[in-house]
């Protein structure tokens, strides 16, 4: 009876561990999204300066809506998600390749006291990975005018009309890499 009791604690313990580290999966999900997101929102706003009245002349629109020059680290968007998850950020930084996000946090909780020595203090650890895909191309570009072919919907507008412009949505794709 007693093995009986030592096995079904043992399983208990793996339980609250496997609980635990899916906790921490979300977590990174969610900040390596959230820190793609903002990268997202970034691009947005430099495409926003590349085609508006007061153009920047040194913008590249192509390597813009390429997803190109991401910033180098996580803004607080991705610490605030994951911190919403019972989490901490470990390490946040670009992906291999410049197109997204890596993630790795550490849960806030622990496993807790158990009949296995030594997993009171054991936290879950968890990694994630958000891609930054860009949607369109240019196939005009004028002072007055700029033509966009995209994936999903292209666009034409007059870059000083703002209600026709498209959102960063429209541009740019978010995704976890598998």
């Amino acid at each position: 009876m007693t093995g009986l009791l030592l096995v079904a604690f043992t399983f208990f313990v793996f339980a609250r561990a496997a609980v635990l580290r899916g906790g921490g999966q979300s977590a990174a999900d969610a900040a390596a999204l959230a820190a793609t997101q903002e990268a997202r929102d970034d691009l947005y706003e430099r495409f926003l300066d590349a085609v508006g009245e007061d153009a920047d002349e040194d913008a590249d629109l192509e390597d813009i809506l390429a997803g190109e020059d991401l910033p180098p680290a996580c803004g607080p968007s991705a610490s605030r998600l994951a911190g919403r998850n019972a989490a901490g950020v470990d390490d946040c930084g670009l992906a291999q390749g410049g197109t997204g996000y890596t993630v790795r946090v550490r849960t806030t909780e622990t496993v807790g006291d158990t009949v296995i020595p030594g997993t009171e203090a054991q936290h879950g650890f968890a990694g994630a990975t958000a891609v930054l895909e860009g949607l369109c191309e240019v196939t005009t570009e004028e002072p007055d005018r700029v033509e966009l072919e995209c994936e999903e919907e292209d666009w034409s507008f007059d870059p000083a009309d703002e209600e026709d412009l498209p959102e960063a949505r429209d541009l740019f794709r978010v995704y976890l890499e598998d």
